[in-house]
């Protein structure tokens, strides 16, 4: 056996070698034997591929046309929306199995004041939104690990994900341990630091197996986003450059062309440029006829599909620009699109913050998690509320988390209980009476 664990002579066995016939006439044939076997790859890589110093070299789009595309008006619209979304979720770190929350753990404390300046000094909502930019453009968001002189993780700082080269080891795999380089940055074409997976979170969402970078949603419609340049420049040249007029007036029957541009030339100097002028009746010879010219259209039924392409990559309602539809088929579009979008960016989000309090700061039994809004109407929430403890399906402890107030102190309103009206019996103290005798 060799250094690495690679077995180099493996015999094959193939069918029934005791049939003579096994490799005769259209037989699969024996396989090639490797020259020297060796570990499976997960990325075909390009040779010398960690030598290169341009991200993204080998692929068919590189970062600055990703980020030129991702400021097209539609795109740009689809991931402002996205993070305007993000923005406005609220949050609280927990015990993982889902407990109310211990308002004494010191814990959480910690975490919740590290995560609401996550670098220390941009606020929670600004930081995530900044990371949405790299998610949703590039697939490529990358966080740089800031740790103290004892190691300890004391800041997370953005960093270009276009300035981030992933690095591969001879399997294609990303290198791991501490003192291997995993990623390297690349700064004006110069490789500017080293870095090891204790030094950089790199967190793409849309991986491939076939790739080495994420897959975002701005590089799976770029010809869609090349064809809304194009129909864009020829919307544009309408305004600036078009020289079709509203329509044409036919001069009088026997009239040359010195007298038509005498008039054309009158007409010009009496209205070019003075819009009081443009709204005046004007008398025209005898004979003088207009004809209207039928306008192309500005916007049509393909503007209305670009648009729908560009939403649903983001997994937006295209409602805003299209056709007006009925008000209940538009609500249940916006409800649909905003869970099918969202709730994968807050898993996304979630399972990397969750990696830095299990991993990094040594919490595995602590996690981050998203407060769903409720868009019950706080009446109707009052009343459910008030059943569930009536009925002791629900502990004032766990309709007071619901509501983002701590536990009562002391356990008082931890245990779950009847009331009826004797007052509050709890469940602990019912006796249970006896089932059901038998007959013999």
């Amino acid at each position: 056996m060799p250094k690495g664990g690679v077995q180099t002579n493996v015999t094959y066995s193939w069918g029934n070698s005791s049939n003579e016939n096994a490799w005769g006439p259209f037989s699969p044939g024996f396989p090639l034997t490797p020259v020297v076997q060796q570990p499976v790859r997960g990325y075909d890589f390009k040779p010398n591929i960690n030598a290169t110093l341009q991200p993204r070299a080998y692929e068919q789009t590189g970062f600055p046309a990703l980020r030129a595309f991702a400021n097209v008006e539609l795109v740009r619209l689809a991931i402002e929306t996205r993070k305007d979304q993000v923005e406005r979720l609220d949050w609280q770190i927990k015990p993982v199995d889902g407990a109310a929350k211990v308002a004494d753990d010191p814990r959480i404390a910690v975490l919740t004041r590290f995560w609401r300046k996550p670098d220390g000094v941009t606020p929670f909502a600004t930081f995530m939104r900044s990371s949405l930019e790299d998610l949703l453009t590039l697939d490529a968001p990358a966080f740089e690990k800031r740790r103290n002189r004892g190691g300890k993780l004391i800041a997370l700082e953005i960093v270009p994900g276009d300035t981030i080269h992933p690095m591969v080891d001879d399997t294609g795999r990303r290198p791991r341990g501490a003192n291997h380089i995993a990623y390297q940055q690349v700064i004006k074409g110069v490789v500017w630091a080293n870095l090891t997976n204790a030094d950089l979170l790199y967190v793409p969402r849309n991986v491939r197996p076939h790739h080495l970078y994420g897959f975002g949603p701005v590089e799976q419609i770029i010809v869609t986003i090349n064809t809304i340049l194009r129909r864009q420049a020829a919307q544009l040249s309408y305004f600036t450059e078009g020289n079709v007029p509203a329509g044409l007036l036919n001069a009088p029957e026997g009239w040359d062309a010195a007298k038509i541009q005498e008039l054309q030339q009158w007409f010009d100097d009496r209205i070019a440029g003075n819009a009081a002028e443009q709204n005046k009746l004007i008398w025209g010879p005898h004979g003088s006829q207009f004809t209207a010219f039928k306008a192309a259209p500005i916007k049509d039924e393909f503007d209305e599909w670009l648009a729908r392409i560009v939403a649903f990559a983001f997994s937006l309602p295209p409602t805003p620009f299209v056709r007006q539809m009925n008000r209940s088929t538009a609500m249940e579009d916006q409800e649909r699109s905003l869970e099918e979008g969202l709730e994968p960016l807050q898993l996304w989000m979630k399972r990397w913050i969750d990696d830095v309090i299990q991993i990094e700061f040594g919490y595995p039994d602590l996690e981050f998690a998203f407060v769903k809004a409720t868009s019950i109407d706080p009446q109707v929430q009052s009343e459910i509320d008030d059943r569930d403890l009536r009925n002791g399906s629900r502990t004032i402890d766990e309709v007071r988390h619901a509501r983002g107030d701590d536990p009562l102190s002391g356990g008082l309103g931890a245990k779950p209980m009847i009331y009826t009206t004797q007052g509050a019996t709890m469940l602990s103290d019912l006796s249970v009476g006896p089932g059901p005798s038998s007959v013999a």
